[in-house]
Order: structure tokens, then C-alpha cells, then sequence
């Protein structure tokens, strides 16, 4: 099991087949309300808080499953780095 925050407010959990079979649940046959209180546990575990509404995604697949969560909570505003083009030879055939 795998979890990597991502920004303020929300995570990517990565679970792998053997991973969920202690849980009873299967990549094919995970449903988000399984998944929900999977991340909501592994969260609490890792000690990362996930408060108020989570949305979720869910991407199964053979070796496991790829969970997206993102809180209800307000995402902080960065701006976006801006860096002037790189000026160069511009090549008209592949190398």
C-alpha cells in the first residue's frame, strides 16, 4: 500500500491485489463505498487528515487498484511559474 498526499488537499492511494485480500475486496470488485472507508482507514493510519466530503476516483486494473481522493476543502492558490521560451535551432527533420 502506497499513499502519496497531493497538495493541501487530497492523496493518491495505490492498493495491490494483496493488499485488499485481507479486506474480503478485489480490484474488479471494489465499489467506492468499500474504497471510501479504505482510504478514509488508511489515512487515519498514515496519520494524514481527510476531513469533510472526499471525492473519489477509482481506476482498478489486474495488479491492483489506483485510488484518487480530494477533500471538500478550499485548494490554496499558487501561481504558475512562468519561464520565457527557450530561443534555439528549431530541427525540420528527427534525429
Amino acid at each position: 500500500m502506497t499513499i502519496q498526499p497531493i497538495g493541501d488537499a487530497g492523496g493518491a492511494l495505490c492498493l495491490s491485489a494483496a493488499d485488499l485480500s485481507p479486506y474480503g475486496f478485489s480490484p474488479s470488485t471494489l465499489t467506492l463505498e468499500q474504497a471510501l472507508s479504505l482510504i478514509k482507514d488508511a489515512y487515519r493510519r498514515a496519520g494524514i487528515p481527510l476531513e469533510g466530503t472526499v471525492e473519489l476516483e477509482l481506476y482498478p486494473g489486474q495488479w491492483g487498484v489506483m485510488l484518487f481522493a480530494h477533500t471538500g476543502g478550499e485548494m490554496p492558490a499558487r501561481p504558475i511559474p512562468r519561464r520565457p521560451l527557450r530561443r534555439g535551432r528549431i530541427r525540420r527533420e528527427p534525429t
